[in-house]
């Protein structure tokens, strides 16, 4: 499922097979969600991220899955 572009970025195809209604953010999680992207932004830009590891995205995937297949 991994795969590498052009540029050797890794990159890993998700599959979607369903559409949702998501509601819309209240202002406050709007500037909540601003300020953890700006704080995620500022924090590539100094070099603190964390590469991409495919298997443990695929992993929690799986167990988001499972558990939501659980519910009735």
């Amino acid at each position: 499922m991994t795969t590498e572009t052009r540029d050797k970025r890794r990159v890993t195809m998700v599959p979607v097979t369903t559409m949702e209604e998501v509601p819309v953010l209240s202002e406050r999680e709007r500037a909540e969600l601003r300020a953890g992207l700006e704080q995620a932004r500022v924090q590539v830009a100094a070099g603190q991220a964390v590469d991409h590891d495919s298997q443990t995205f695929k992993d929690r995937l799986i167990g988001i899955f499972r558990v939501a297949k659980r519910r009735p």
